[in-house]
């Protein structure tokens, strides 16, 4: 059925994408982007002499609002309670979060700081910080079998995506709840972005603890063994989304509690279809209740047809009043000026105002990337 609706979509976009191009210029050779979003990896961060870089490039080519890396894997580049310090920063007294802020007030940039989630590690080495929590609480860790354990067999496979904390597991949620709490009461952030608000795969959920309060709360107890047909069921796959939905409720709670100025935000599957069934990111239901303040689709294969038919699903599935909440993200490690800039002008053609590029590190390390695309930028 699925594969049915896929190739609907394709037809339709076809059309969409021949349509687009016979705009007449007139409607969009004005068009310019209202938020000009830039995420910065957190190797940026790691002292003040390279975060004065990055700032210098974002106010010198007009982007208004950054995406800071201050939670990369499990992980923080800011001064935490409870949170272990990042091995990377390279001054032992230096506070990353706290400088940036300093520094972007009088540029009339605005700081997101950038949490990855659920995600804790991908290295084939442990961490070097004993508080972490791949030491303190392993059994936090998702899992996709009963059989598989993961640390050992993951660590081995250097180049795996790596371990994800379970967002079916209740003390999970109740500690990334702490972790934005504590950034928000101690920071003036902008904004905070959610990243890796899913789960890792679809077999995955199955850590023990998540599937034991699943079985509070149906009449037949799931087993680890079951067959992945049966893991298709409705109520399973129901109960996965709500999990990563409850957490983001939370945070918009906390961030509503504690300021209300600060602008909720996560990157999201582009795929709305794929976003829900395979990794349980329900983003389209986070605009509609408004517990986010922008959605930013990771809308980043090369192919302008997946581009369009991603952009095409979410037209079939948001009114357009929500148009104003999207912020289309775009890659650059993965593809040439050209290949971006295409993509670019059509964002403007489909009528989306926000656009948020991964990332500056592309930027600084490739002479002259920027320079091609940086005329549809501007305003």
């Amino acid at each position: 059925m699925m594969r049915k609706i896929f190739k609907s979509q394709k037809r339709r976009v076809t059309c969409y994408v021949a349509l687009l191009f016979f705009i007449p210029q007139w409607l969009t050779a004005n068009s310019t982007f209202d938020k000009r979003i830039l995420w910065v990896v957190r190797d940026a961060m790691t002292s003040s002499e390279s975060i004065d870089e990055m700032l210098s490039f974002a106010k010198e080519n007009n982007f208004n609002h950054l995406l800071v890396q201050v939670r990369g894997r499990g992980d923080a580049y800011y001064q935490s309670e409870f949170v272990p310090r990042s091995t990377l920063i390279i001054k032992d007294d230096f506070d990353p979060l706290d400088y940036i802020l300093s520094k972007a007030e009088s540029l009339d940039i605005e700081i997101h700081a950038w949490l990855n989630m659920y995600y804790l590690w991908s290295a084939s080495t442990m961490p070097l910080q004993k508080k972490h929590l791949l030491y303190t609480n392993p059994e936090w860790l998702d899992k996709d079998s009963s059989q598989n354990n993961g640390l050992q067999r993951t660590l081995k496979n250097k180049g795996n995506e790596g371990f994800y904390l379970a967002p079916t597991h209740p003390d999970v949620s109740k500690y990334l709840m702490d972790v934005v709490r504590e950034l928000v009461q101690k920071y003036p952030v902008d904004g905070i972005h959610l990243d890796y608000i899913r789960f890792h795969k679809f077999e995955y959920g199955k850590n023990p603890i998540g599937l034991a309060f699943y079985n509070k709360h149906r009449e037949e107890p799931m087993n680890l063994s079951l067959s992945m047909r049966s893991m298709q069921n409705i109520d399973w796959n129901r109960f996965k989304r709500k999990s990563v939905t409850k957490l983001v409720k939370g945070i918009s709670n906390i961030i509503q509690e504690k300021n209300e100025n600060c602008i909720l935000s996560a990157a999201v599957k582009p795929n709305l279809y794929e976003a829900k069934n395979e990794f349980g990111q329900e983003w389209d239901v986070w605009l509609l209740a408004g517990y986010l303040d922008w959605a930013i689709p990771m809308n980043y294969l090369p192919e302008l047809e997946i581009f369009s038919t991603n952009i095409q699903i979410i037209d079939d599935n948001l009114p357009k009043k929500y148009r104003s909440k999207i912020v289309m993200g775009l890659a650059t490690y993965n593809q040439n000026p050209d290949q971006v800039e295409e993509k670019i002008k059509f964002t403007q053609q489909s009528g989306f105002k926000n656009i948020c590029l991964f990332s500056y590190n592309v930027f600084r390390d490739s002479d002259g990337y920027f320079g091609q695309i940086k005329k549809h930028l501007i305003p």
